[in-house]
């Protein structure tokens, strides 16, 4: 069911509460120029309804919480000064009028999100833009931020300092606790050595709070490290290929997991990680499976002896036939873990793929999980979950080695940290065996910081290999990650307690690493919309393929259909995709490029038949993204218990926009 925000977690998000609603229905103002946006507004602290412009407040009368989304349905002025009058949208009516002065004109659905906290320090909150400019253009930012940094924490900033409050030391994790960090404004910066960044114009609130004047003081540390991991639990899902290449893996992969879990459950008896199986295969000549392409032979139970775990290795066998070529279904197997499986009370989830092959990705024949890697691993991570590649370079396999490690670093890479992709030169057992034993430890490890690697014993082999020992560094630095998000959310930490400032999305003293996120908070009916619009260009495209030059005629002729915009439909005017109408205005103007927006008849035309195959599979893996998260009900939040499940809210990546 869909998630429902309080004043608790929302940090005062809500809608008015209590307010009354009439049956007379009334559409919002549309935005300047729009033809389907609605004029928004954001509520400031003091926002209280009356019933006529120029009013009085009656005493007593309740405010709107801050940061409140509401439609705008009126403007006027009255007693000399500018009145809005606000509401819910949808069915409801308005509430009334307010100062417009106690209000944010919010012109497009963008909001940040804070990334983990590992790799990088705490975002810093300016007052003025240009301030952030500065500092970020002319002067040595990462002193400026250590230094900031210091004297908020120390209580020793100087009132006319340019910086009014930092990002709370624990990790505020957007898909544990929805807050919303609306962005009124942005510019692009540059830093000396070449880094592009977005300064963001921001408005935040927590419950009752009024725009400070000085730095927000620090919250309380997190606690210590045995402390948080108290009640924290792991979930490990292996994805086995279960090939007839794979056989001789197969009884190696049973006996290191096997050993596995005995060192592990007697090290951490009922709080060991949680073991899981997949198997997956790839169709046959035929294109019938040998039995499945995809399948769920263990979950990640509440299980301390995890026997159901390892009565399932016993069960796992390879295929007897061999499949269409060499490379084999992976991603069916990663999506079924990431979405078939029941991973319970677990917070750290990690799926760990050991196979021989590349990738089948959705975009080809016989791809069953319909994604590609880039909608796979966008998947993974609104799922909270981390995917880590034990990928076995054997000598039948030489001719493919290099698509699959290309395919599996990206799949694999996770935000400011990197790939977790274990390459086995040669396929070797023993060293298989070896980097499966060490990347289930690691991950363990997570669980207990305390724990050093001296604490828990490794099979006898020889050191890892660099690129291993590299990723096996960033698999506890994941680790890491995922457990200061789940102890930000047991702290409820919030965002700073502060009301419009300025922010840069890149880490200050390291612009490699991303601070924020940029996200559409885009709603289900917006969602279920663009699924529909990127499905009529991939039909039309598909239609035209022998005639390409037929294309934007057939987008056109969509786009009418479609009854959207149909006045900028007619004639020759639509040169680019975006002018057809096809697209939402709402992913009009956003602070990223747009390769099907600003898609060109010429460019179209000038395509070789391989591109635009790509530019249309492209769009098919899209298509089953957002069908993916549209009908997963875990990830949507409800503004409101009165809010139709199609106004419900889900702050989308821009990597995940066409």
């Amino acid at each position: 069911m869909l998630k429902t925000l309080t004043m608790a977690t929302a940090l005062a998000l809500l809608p008015v509460i209590g307010l009354a609603q009439s049956a007379p229905e009334r559409r919002p103002l549309l935005m300047a120029g729009k033809s389907t946006l609605e004029q928004r507004v954001l509520t400031r602290p003091g926002a209280v309804p009356v019933a006529r412009p120029g009013d009085d407040a009656p005493e007593g009368a309740a405010a709107i919480p801050p940061l409140s989304l509401l439609f705008v349905y009126g403007r006027e002025t009255a007693g000399g000064e500018d009145w809005v009058e606000v509401g819910r949208g949808g069915r409801s009516a308005p509430v009334g009028w307010v100062p417009a002065r106690t209000v944010i004109d919010w012109k497009q659905n963008l909001v940040v999100a804070f990334t983990d906290r590992v790799n990088r320090n705490q975002a810093l909150f300016f007052k003025d833009g240009e301030d952030l400019r500065r500092i970020v253009e002319e002067e040595d930012a990462g002193a400026f931020a250590r230094d900031t940094l210091t004297a908020i924490q120390t209580g020793t900033l100087a009132a006319d300092a340019p910086v009014i409050a930092a990002e709370p030391p624990a990790h505020v994790d957007i898909s544990r606790q929805f807050y919303l960090l609306p962005i009124l404004d942005w510019q692009e910066v540059w830093f000396p050595d070449g880094f592009q960044a977005l300064a963001l114009n921001v408005a935040a609130t927590s419950e009752g709070a009024e725009a400070p004047e000085t730095a927000a003081a620090p919250e309380a540390p997190a606690p210590e490290a045995d402390v948080v991991a108290e009640g924290y639990r792991t979930g490990v899902v292996f994805v086995v290929d279960t090939s007839i290449s794979f056989d001789r893996y197969i009884r190696a992969a049973e006996r290191v997991m096997t050993g596995v879990r005995d060192r592990l459950v007697k090290e951490f008896g009922p709080a060991a990680p949680r073991f899981g199986l997949v198997g997956f295969r790839d169709v046959m000549e035929d294109g019938s499976p040998d039995g499945y392409v995809s399948k769920v032979f263990a979950e990640p139970v509440a299980d301390p002896e995890q026997a159901d775990f390892l009565t399932a290795l016993g069960r796992l066998e390879a295929s007897k036939v061999s499949n269409r070529d060499f490379r084999e279904d992976a991603y069916a197997g990663l999506r079924t873990a990431i979405e078939g499986v029941d991973w319970g009370d677990t917070e750290g989830r990690f799926v760990v793929l050991i196979t021989d092959a590349s990738p089948r990705t959705g975009a080809e024949d016989g791809g069953a999980s319909g994604l590609g890697t880039e909608q796979l691993r966008l998947l993974a991570q609104a799922n909270r979950t981390a995917i880590a590649a034990v990928h076995l370079e054997t000598p039948a396999g030489a001719e493919d080695h290099a698509r699959a490690a290309a395919a599996y670093r990206d799949l694999t890479d996770y935000p400011n940290i990197g790939s977790l992709y274990f390459p086995v030169a040669g396929g070797d057992v023993a060293a298989y065996e070896a980097v499966v034993d060490r990347l289930a430890t690691t991950i363990a490890q997570g669980m207990r910081p305390d724990l050093t690697p001296a604490d828990v014993p490794e099979v006898e082999a020889a050191p890892a290999p660099a690129p291993v020992a590299e990723a096996l560094e960033r698999t506890g630095l994941v680790g890491k990650a995922m457990r200061l998000a789940w102890a930000g959310a047991q702290q409820g930490s919030r965002p700073p307690e502060l009301f419009q400032a300025w922010v840069a999305d890149r880490d200050l003293a390291n612009p490699a690493s991303k601070a924020l996120d940029v996200r559409v908070l885009i709603t289900r009916n917006q969602l279920s919309d663009l699924q529909a619009t990127l499905q009529a260009i991939l039909d039309a495209g598909e239609a035209t393929r022998i005639a390409p030059g037929d294309f934007f005629g057939a987008l056109q002729g969509a786009a009418a259909a479609m009854s959207r915009r149909p006045d900028r439909v007619a004639g020759a005017e639509a040169r680019r995709l975006a002018d057809t109408g096809l697209i939402g205005e709402y992913l009009e103007g956003l602070p990223y490029r747009s390769r099907v927006l600003e898609l060109t008849e010429d460019d179209w035309l000038a395509w070789s038949f391989g591109q635009q195959r790509e530019f249309l599979d492209d769009l098919a893996a899209k298509i089953r993204l957002y069908r993916a998260i549209h009908d997963d009900a875990d990830l949507w939040i409800a503004l409101d218990d009165d809010r139709a499940g199609g106004e419900a809210v889900y702050p989308i990546a821009l990597d995940a926009l066409p």
